[in-house]
């Protein structure tokens, strides 16, 4: 059984080999029968506001398993809001062949597939590139979009001015070249940025009723992942062209869509897996309007990127061998 701590992965990964898993993933994902894959919506169990998930995928070849802790009082005691572990077991037999640091995995399947949004929907000559939401995934989604763009700068917004100024400082070290700086606010952010990403567990609204934000710009959206969360206003989805999901299980997830389908701002022959034009296709802008991504995860993803970091460590010798 091979072991890689969140060092060994770090180590190892590429964000081209990521984003390839992304790709092949949500394209697998949607022929799910003809490849053979199981990949069940997560399931959770909660103590009070402290959440346990798991997030089993099955194929041929390997079964998977992630199991993660939600603690949201963690980060006010300095410890992460995530924890948790990947198990990969072979698929003809159940032996356990490896096991993973979930968060990081996490972390970084979450930030391939933003990137391979980032990369199909994005202008090729898009410059500016705004985050709300400085936790783990925003350092993750911004690292991934600018491995697809050559972003100049960057503008990050969060409700704690402290985590803001912490990743932009910690983006700019990992990002020479772009003018990472924090915005006054979510509308000030978003008037400086022709892509945005979203990362936030929010239950309201990141941005104001205010139509004219939302015109000519990519968005990509991984924060909300249940029903009560909610991170675009109403008035956003009169100002989007399209919106493309890395798994239609998201119809069913997120507030993001649910709530705007329910209230007919958003047209479901209006929403599309982004598999549909990938790999090599890309999305045609409509001059005046904008485009969605909206990510909300699925275990396949893990399973995918599970298998490529374990390829690269491997191969350069990252992680250990050890029995049971």
């Amino acid at each position: 059984m091979y072991l890689m701590k969140s060092s060994d992965m770090l180590s190892s990964f590429s964000f081209s080999e990521l984003l390839g898993s992304a790709v092949g993933a949500m394209i697998d994902e949607g022929n799910a029968a003809e490849k053979g894959i199981i990949a069940p919506l997560r399931s959770a169990v909660a103590r009070r506001e402290d959440s346990l998930l798991l997030m089993p995928c099955l194929t041929g070849e390997e079964w998977g398993l992630k199991v993660l802790t939600l603690f949201p009082e963690n980060p006010g005691r300095g410890k992460p809001f995530i924890n948790g572990l990947f198990l990969l077991f072979d698929g003809e037999d159940g032996t356990p062949a490896a096991l993973l640091d979930g968060r990081t995995l996490t972390a970084l399947r979450t930030g391939a597939v933003g990137g391979a949004g980032m990369n199909a929907l994005a202008p090729s000559d898009v410059k500016t590139l705004g985050l709300l939401g400085a936790g783990v995934q925003g350092y993750w989604q911004v690292r991934f979009a600018c491995s697809v763009r050559s972003f100049s700068e960057v503008r990050i917004y969060d409700l704690r001015e402290k985590s803001s100024k912490e990743l932009a400082d910690r983006l700019a070290a990992d990002l020479p070249g772009v003018s990472v700086s924090v915005a006054e606010s979510s509308e000030h952010l978003l008037r400086a940025s022709e892509a945005v990403i979203t990362a936030t567990n929010s239950t309201t609204p990141l941005f104001p009723e205010k139509t004219d934000l939302f015109r000519d710009r990519t968005f990509i959206a991984i924060g909300s992942y249940t029903p009560e969360m909610r991170e675009y206003p109403d008035s956003f989805f009169s100002e989007v062209d399209r919106v493309y999901v890395d798994t239609l299980h998201a119809l069913d997830e997120t507030g993001d869509l649910m709530g705007p389908l329910e209230a007919g701002t958003l047209l479901r022959k209006n929403i599309s897996p982004l598999a549909d034009i990938l790999p090599s296709g890309r999305y045609a802008p409509v001059k005046g309007k904008s485009v969605l991504f909206k990510s909300v995860g699925l275990s396949v993803f893990d399973l995918y990127a599970a298998r490529t970091i374990l390829a690269l460590g491997r191969e350069k010798k990252q992680g250990q061998e050890f029995s049971l």
